[in-house]
């Protein structure tokens, strides 16, 4: 049987030629968030098959890389993406040291007291992916033109002298807590006693803060303008080269972490900018990083008995180690967490009782001599007494900090509130397309802690937080000033010494009226 063929208009095979096929739209982000907590349960899985806490570190490995390929630019491993750099300093706090116990064991296993707590660790991983997918933004370019001043490049902003007396400001506070110990003691005394020295003194020793906050601006105002093509103040790449110098004192006292995390801030701060840093740059970085900490470590363990004595114990450390990816510290914290996920301490007396301190421990101690003790204080009354009655205390993780307070639900909810509230928020709005210069130093110096404070616990990265906000209302206080300061002296000025208004001046834009109008009204 014949069909009838009706006559298609003359149109009709361009118009189905030229019809455009709707492009596929990604998936949303609660659907990627969705996939990732269902990824979540592949860790008990493999666990149930594999035991011995094999299962759950391949499945926590699994969860902290999720974010980086769930990401909303697509997907990608950059260490300083906040996808990448967020998990990864989770990771260093509490699977690193089991990972490297699993790789070097016989039998590949782990036992059963680091089993027990790889669950605890897995918990917090948990919380890390879904908070740091979920709050995944596609990269924004900056609004040049708000943040360059494209006329006069090489003129110091108001908000610029302002940062740098933020950072002078700070040194002198560090000045006065050095003053306090006394200088020659200062140079003298033990890693330990340097630590004890800080107990009471933390409004002195927050000028370190206002310190790598001036730091990480100077370095950003310098690579904004530098990166525009324009020629840069030289004031400032001066001043932050100073005030990183002064960061060294800490190398001097065997500290490690400040020069650490203030070059992280200073990378994370350019990278937030859009200042593309080459991984093998960043790779090296990493080297560097681990040769500088098992030096120090070697120099602190005769600190005190002078710079020849630690520059020699320093080299001789290096060369006795023979496995550098044994890191002592994250040997330690991690055996921290597995003594009190097993051990149980009564350290806490009801649930959430660290996190409900660490608000009250912000009150400074001569205001509040019987303000609650920290909960690495508790735990040191408790595992070391004569450590903890000369004022010391041990790394609390947050992770273990969590378990105390709430079991398994409490890490999970310490960690996604940490990780998406003091670390992958701050990293977004450092780099939104409209955020400020000092927005962004002030964001990116406050996530460069991730891993000091996954390995703390929470009072500590809410003092950071505080010393920071004051830092950056400090700025924006001197900033005001400086400029009413400086509007005032120009209107002290006599008036044959100011260009009028109607004068045609380069610098002030263009004439008072059109040039056809001027014209019409001379005589």
């Amino acid at each position: 049987m014949l069909s009838p063929r009706l006559p298609r208009a003359g149109g009709a095979p361009r118009a189905a030629e030229t019809a455009p096929t709707k492009a596929r739209r990604p998936p949303g982000r609660l659907m990627v968030v969705l996939l990732v907590a269902t990824l979540a349960a592949v860790g008990p899985i493999l666990e149930g098959s594999m035991g011995d806490g094999r299962g759950l570190t391949i499945g926590l490995l699994l969860l902290l890389a999720a974010p980086s390929l769930a990401r909303a630019g697509g997907p990608r491993f950059h260490p300083l993406d906040p996808e990448t750099y967020v998990p990864a300093t989770y990771f260093l706090s509490v699977g690193y040291a089991p990972l490297m116990n699993l790789l070097t064991s016989y039998g590949f296993r782990l036992p059963s007291r680091d089993a027990t707590a790889m669950e605890v660790a897995y918990a917090g991983a948990i919380g890390c992916a879904l908070v740091c997918t979920a709050l995944s933004r596609p990269p924004e370019s900056p609004n040049t033109e708000r943040l360059v001043p494209m006329l006069r490049p090489k003129v110091m902003l108001d908000r610029d002298w302002a940062t740098i007396l933020v950072g002078l400001l700070g040194v002198g506070l560090i000045g006065a807590w050095i003053v306090s110990i006394g200088v020659g003691k200062f140079f003298t005394m033990s890693y330990a006693a340097n630590h004890l020295e800080e107990e009471g003194k933390g409004l002195l020793t927050s000028g370190w803060f206002l310190i790598k906050l001036a730091i990480a601006y100077c370095f950003l105002r310098f690579a904004s303008v530098r990166k525009a093509g324009l020629p840069v103040p030289k004031v400032l790449l001066i001043a932050g080269s100073c005030f990183l110098a002064t960061i060294l004192l800490n190398t001097i006292t065997g500290r490690r972490g400040p020069l650490v995390w203030t070059v992280l801030a200073i990378g994370l701060t350019l990278h937030t900018y859009g200042v593309q840093i080459r991984r093998v740059w960043l790779a090296v970085g990493m080297v560097a990083v681990l040769i500088y900490g098992i030096a120090i470590e070697g120099a602190r363990a005769v600190q005190g008995s002078g710079f020849d004595a630690q520059v020699t114990s320093a080299l001789t450390h290096l060369e006795r180690t023979e496995n550098p990816w044994e890191i002592g510290e994250l040997e330690m914290v991690h055996a921290n967490l597995v003594n009190i996920v097993n051990e149980r301490p009564p350290i806490v007396t009801y649930a959430g009782e660290s996190w409900i301190n660490a608000f009250l421990i912000l009150v400074p101690k001569p205001l509040w001599d019987e303000r609650p003790l920290g909960l690495g204080q508790r735990y040191a009354v408790w595992m070391a007494p004569d450590i903890a009655r000369h004022g010391g205390g041990f790394a609390m993780s947050a992770a273990a900090e969590g378990f105390l307070n709430l079991g398994l639900l409490g890490t999970g909810i310490q960690i996604a509130v940490m990780s998406g509230l003091f670390f992958m928020l701050p990293l977004l709005v450092a780099g939104a397309r409209d955020s400020t210069l000092l927005v962004r130093a002030s964001c990116a110096t406050l996530s460069s802690f991730a891993y000091n404070q996954f390995r703390g616990e929470f009072t500590a990265v809410l003092k950071i937080t505080v010393s920071l906000g004051f830092a950056v209302l400090a700025v924006v206080l001197l900033t005001s000033l400086i400029k009413l300061l400086r509007q005032s002296l120009f209107a002290l000025q006599p008036a044959h010494g100011r260009p009028e208004r109607g004068l045609h001046a380069a610098h002030l834009g263009g004439p008072a009226a059109p040039p056809g109008l001027q014209a019409s009204r001379r005589p």
